[in-house]
């Protein structure tokens, strides 16, 4: 095993860091440039009612746009940690059964190879016994320089390090977490959150021995979203995306023939519209996802799955931002 690379560990966190500070500052100016005029004593600024209910709108939005940032750095430290990539595909390449021949392309050769569970549990247990001894090497590096990380998130840290650990025991809870430390605004720490089961293949090589991957997604404000991945014969994917009438289907269609270009493969889409998948209007729920694939687990029906998981997460958070500034409009007309 390779020493951890303590100089890039403490860019990383540096530069995530001043990012966030100066996305904060920029996006929050207006915000931020009236705050004194709240301490004008009220004789000399007339009350003005509907400052309040939008300073507070503006607040709830700001602070949930940080805890999304704060839940990346805390996920990105955790690879740090577990000397993990950064990148999920990188991971399934590394953890790919085929030889990773430099003449063939990523995806294919990850279409036409099975993820090694064994490896990636052997990897997690290895590297996690190592984690918290790093985890307080770290904290004196920081310490060194001047720099400290909040006892909330040094708790925070060594919590995920000890789930990391309990889940090594288990191939499939091996991959649940994996899963979940490269989707970091689904809590690893709620069972809930993601719930992954492997099916078993036939005895006569029915459904289970086919390579597939299905997704059902809860979301906050499309209801139940299901994708069902599968290999074609053609060296390529198709998705069965069936969703709500008011998801945008279109959005999501761009977003993957983005991914089709990227991997220079195929993806074939077939979208269907199902009533019963919608929510009342006031029914709110938290983004939840079920993954259940076939036997071989596909690495690449595997990077694709994470993939569709977060374009149909960032789709979900999009409408929550546009319902706040809708929120925001009426409440100044008001």
């Amino acid at each position: 095993m390779s020493n951890i690379n303590w100089s890039q560990i403490l860019t990383n966190f540096a530069s995530g860091m001043n990012n966030n500070v100066s996305n904060f500052v920029n996006k929050n100016a207006n915000l931020l440039g009236a705050g004194p005029q709240m301490y004008n004593p009220p004789q000399q600024q007339a009350p003005q009612p509907q400052i309040l209910p939008q300073t507070t709108q503006q607040l709830a939005q700001t602070t949930a746009e940080l805890a999304l940032l704060n839940q990346q750095q805390t996920a990105n430290m955790l690879k740090d940690l577990l000397q993990m990539p950064k990148n999920f595909e990188q991971l399934l390449t590394q953890l790919s059964t085929m030889p990773k021949a430099e003449a063939q392309q990523t995806a294919l050769m990850l279409l036409a190879s099975s993820l090694n569970t064994s490896q990636l549990a052997s990897m997690l247990q290895t590297n996690s016994k190592e984690a918290m001894t790093n985890l307080y090497k770290m904290l004196a590096q920081f310490n060194q320089l001047g720099l400290s990380i909040k006892d909330e998130q040094t708790s925070e840290l060594s919590k995920l390090i000890s789930l990391v650990s309990a889940s090594a025991t288990s191939d499939v809870q091996s991959l649940r977490t994996t899963m979940l430390m490269y989707l970091p605004w689904l809590p690893l720490t709620d069972p809930n959150a993601f719930k992954l089961e492997i099916a078993s293949a036939g005895a006569d090589g029915g459904v289970g021995a086919d390579d597939f991957i299905t997704l059902l997604i809860s979301t906050e404000n499309y209801g139940n979203i299901q994708a069902t991945i599968y290999k074609t014969e053609q060296d390529g994917i198709k998705i069965e995306l069936t969703t709500s009438q008011t998801f945008p289907q279109k959005d999501f269609v761009e977003l993957m023939k983005e991914e089709s270009k990227k991997h220079n493969i195929n993806i074939n889409l077939l979208l269907a519209i199902k009533e019963t998948f919608n929510k009342k209007q006031e029914e709110k729920s938290e983004t939840q996802v079920f993954m259940n694939t076939s036997p071989g687990i596909n690495p690449f029906l595997l990077l694709i799955s994470n993939t569709v998981i977060k374009h149909v997460h960032t789709i979900d958070y999009k409408e929550n931002l546009r319902e706040q500034r809708k929120e925001k409009v009426q409440n100044g007309e008001s």
